[in-house]
C-alpha cells in the first residue's frame, strides 16, 4: 500500500497568485497555501505594501522570486520602498531587472546591482524593452505582471535563449485566471496592453509543489518496495517540474494516477538517464544528480548555467558533496557529469554541507537512512520550501 503524503503547495504558483491577488484587489482565499519561508516573506511584504506608509522597508531573506516580483511591482505604488535580504541575497544579481524597470519609467537604485534596492516614488509608465532571457525567467515573469498594470502599452523583446520557459508558462496561466491577457509571440516577444481590467478571483487551490515531490519520488527509487501517494498532483499540472515523473519513469519507476493524485514506486532496476538537457527544469537537477550516483554509466545534465545564481552555486555545491562519496564528478560552465556506481557503499563518516540551500539538504536527505554514517547539516534550511520534509521522509521510512 502506498504511503499518503500531502506535499505543500507550489511556492512558484503561490507567490505569483499572492501578487496578482494584491494587484487586482481580489482578497483571494487560498487553499493549500504553503507555509514556506519564501511565501511567508511575500505575505509579510504585501501587508506592508497595503499600509498607508509612504516609506517601507522589506526583508526577503534569500527568497529570489519574492525579491524580484516585489521589486517589479513597487513602481506602481508611488512609495519609497527599500528591499533587502540576507548575505546570499545580497550577492544575487538583479541589475538586469532594475535597468528594464528604469527604462519603463521607474526610478530604482542599487549600488552593487544586487540587494539592497531602493525604489523611489516615481511611477513606471510602460514602453518597449529588451531583456536577456538566459539569466533568470523570474525577470520576465515579474515584468509581465507589472506591465499589465501600467498606464501605457508595453513590449518585451527577449534576446538570447529563454531559460526555464515553464515558469513563464505558469505566470501566463495565472494571468489568464485573473482575466489578464498577454500576446505571446513564440516566447520571443510579449505585447502587453496597459491598464487592463482584471477579474477578481475569490478562491484558488494551489497544486502540490512538483519540485518538492521529486525528492519523495527519488526516495522511493532508492528504497525498492516503498510506494508513495502524492496527493493533489497530477500529470496535467501547470508546473514545468512535473517532468520529474517522466525522468523517474525513464530511470525505472512505475507511475500511476488516481483521483487523489500520483502513485510512485520503484521498478526492478535503477536506470541511467544518460545525457539530458534540464534547462527547462533546473530545480530538478539536484534530485537527479543524487540518483545518478547509484546508476551504471555516465549521467550528464546539460544547459543549466543559471544554477550558479541560485541560493548557492548549485553546480559547484553538487560537485563538492558528490565527490565526498568517491564518485567521479565534474562540472563545466553549464553542465554536471557523474559516473555512477550501483554498488556504492559509505564506510566513512560523511557530512553534507547544504550551503543554506533547501534543495541541497533535500536531495541528500533521501540517503540518510541508507547510510548511517551520512549526516546532512543545517536541516532547518528546508523551511524555505518544505517545512514538513523530514517528517514526511520519516513517514515513508516507517510505512
Amino acid at each position: 500500500m502506498p504511503i499518503d503524503i500531502n506535499v505543500p503547495g507550489s511556492k512558484s504558483i503561490a507567490n505569483r497568485a499572492l501578487i496578482l491577488s494584491f494587484l487586482t484587489k481580489s482578497n483571494t482565499k487560498f487553499k493549500n497555501l504553503p507555509d514556506s519561508d519564501d511565501v511567508l516573506y511575500m505575505q509579510k511584504a504585501i501587508k506592508k505594501l497595503q499600509a498607508k506608509d509612504k516609506k517601507i522597508s522589506i526583508y526577503t531573506g534569500n527568497a529570489g522570486t519574492t525579491t524580484r516580483f516585489l521589486t517589479a511591482i513597487s513602481p506602481l505604488l508611488g512609495k519609497t520602498i527599500k528591499i533587502d535580504g540576507n548575505k546570499r541575497m545580497q550577492e544575487r544579481p538583479i541589475k538586469i531587472l532594475i535597468d528594464a524597470l528604469n527604462k519603463l519609467g521607474a526610478d530604482i537604485e542599487s549600488k552593487t546591482g544586487c540587494p539592497p534596492i531602493t525604489i523611489n516614488p516615481k511611477k513606471a509608465k510602460g514602453g518597449n524593452i529588451s531583456l536577456a532571457g538566459n539569466v533568470s525567467s523570474q525577470y520576465v515573469s515579474a515584468l509581465l505582471i507589472l506591465t499589465l498594470f501600467l498606464e501605457n502599452d508595453s513590449k518585451i523583446k527577449i534576446t538570447k535563449k529563454l531559460y526555464s520557459k515553464p515558469y513563464i508558462e505558469i505566470t501566463l496561466n495565472l494571468l489568464d485566471k485573473f482575466g489578464l491577457k498577454v500576446k505571446n509571440n513564440k516566447f520571443e516577444q510579449f505585447s502587453i496592453k496597459g491598464s487592463q481590467e482584471a477579474k477578481k478571483l475569490k478562491t484558488f487551490t494551489i497544486e502540490a509543489d512538483a519540485s518538492s515531490a521529486s525528492y519523495l519520488g527519488a526516495y522511493v527509487l532508492m528504497h525498492p518496495g516503498k510506494e508513495v501517494q502524492i496527493n493533489n498532483l497530477f500529470k496535467n499540472s501547470i508546473q514545468g517540474d512535473i517532468a520529474f515523473l517522466k525522468y523517474l519513469k525513464k530511470m525505472g519507476a512505475v507511475i500511476k494516477e488516481n483521483k487523489k493524485g500520483t502513485i510512485i514506486k520503484a521498478g526492478k532496476k535503477l536506470k541511467c538517464l544518460g545525457e539530458i538537457d534540464m534547462n527547462s527544469t533546473p530545480d530538478l537537477v539536484m534530485t537527479f544528480a543524487v540518483l545518478a550516483m547509484f546508476t551504471e554509466g555516465k549521467t550528464k545534465i546539460t544547459n543549466v548555467e543559471n544554477l550558479k545564481i541560485k541560493e548557492t552555486d548549485r553546480l559547484e555545491a553538487l560537485k563538492n558533496e558528490i565527490s565526498k562519496f568517491g564518485i567521479k564528478v565534474k562540472t563545466g560552465k553549464n553542465y554536471i557529469e557523474i559516473i555512477g556506481n550501483p554498488k556504492l557503499e559509505v564506510k566513512k563518516k560523511i557530512e553534507i554541507e547544504t550551503y543554506d540551500d533547501h534543495r541541497m539538504a533535500m536531495c541528500f536527505g533521501i540517503l540518510e537512512d541508507i547510510f548511517p554514517k551520512l549526516k546532512v547539516k543545517n536541516k532547518k534550511c528546508v523551511s524555505k520550501s518544505y517545512t514538513s520534509y523530514w517528517g514526511d521522509l520519516k513517514k515513508l521510512n516507517q510505512g
